[in-house]
């Protein structure tokens, strides 16, 4: 049998890794302290548009701001005045929408993103990756290679020819997802570590979403 030895956690850091976890991973934190389901865990903050990491879901973005959460719902798009259900909204649409909410509860309620003329202004974005760091780590040069790319247009396009990749896994841009940006570095890459799966939901495309995300 393996010796058992005392681990030590103080209030302070056990209400921290709470508030930071997950459903599944505050199971196993009540579980390591003794607590079972009557028990009382840390009070969860309250989502607050002062403290972006209280939004922690959709529904949690939808308190904040004071709306009711309709995207929960089943959306049909109707047929202008008549009665006619054309379609439901596609999952990747939804999605979109549900990250736009967040984005703006993330801003503190209004998202200020707005391009300028002089470029003093820097937004930030999420990169997300489709590849583990393992896979990455396996790949040949070449695959790894192609991973990457870079375009300087049309400066770089004179004469008779020139090397254009555009387009790839490292590529992105400001003007598919400016709407998406926030202000500060540390709020971009936790909206893309806390709602992974959800960036993932807008952006799948023959490729399926599940558990949480790495």
């Amino acid at each position: 049998m393996r010796e058992n030895k005392e681990l030590k956690i103080t209030t302070a850091n056990y209400e921290a890794a709470y508030a930071m976890a997950d459903d599944n991973t505050r199971k196993i934190l009540a579980t390591l302290v003794g607590d079972n389901d009557t028990t009382a865990t840390p009070a969860r903050p309250a989502p607050s548009l002062s403290d972006y990491t209280t939004i922690r879901s959709y529904e949690d973005a939808c308190e904040a701001l004071g709306i009711e959460p309709i995207l929960n719902k089943s959306l049909l798009v109707r047929d202008g005045e008549g009665i006619a259900d054309l379609f439901t909204l596609p999952k990747h649409i939804v999605a979109q929408m549900k990250l736009e909410i967040i984005c703006k509860a993330l801003w503190g309620g209004e998202n200020k993103c707005q391009p300028t003329a002089d470029g003093s202004k820097v937004w930030w974005y999420p990169v997300l990756a489709l590849w583990t760091p393992s896979e990455i780590a396996g790949m040949e040069d070449e695959q790894r290679k192609a991973l990457l790319s870079a375009r300087a247009s049309p400066g770089a396009g004179a004469g008779f020819g020139f090397l254009l990749a555009n387009g790839r896994s490292s590529w992105t841009s400001a003007r598919g997802a400016f709407r998406l940006c926030l202000d500060t570095e540390e709020k971009a890459e936790y909206f893309g570590k806390q709602f992974v799966e959800l960036w993932a939901e807008a952006y799948a495309y023959n490729f399926t979403v599940g558990g949480h995300l790495e």
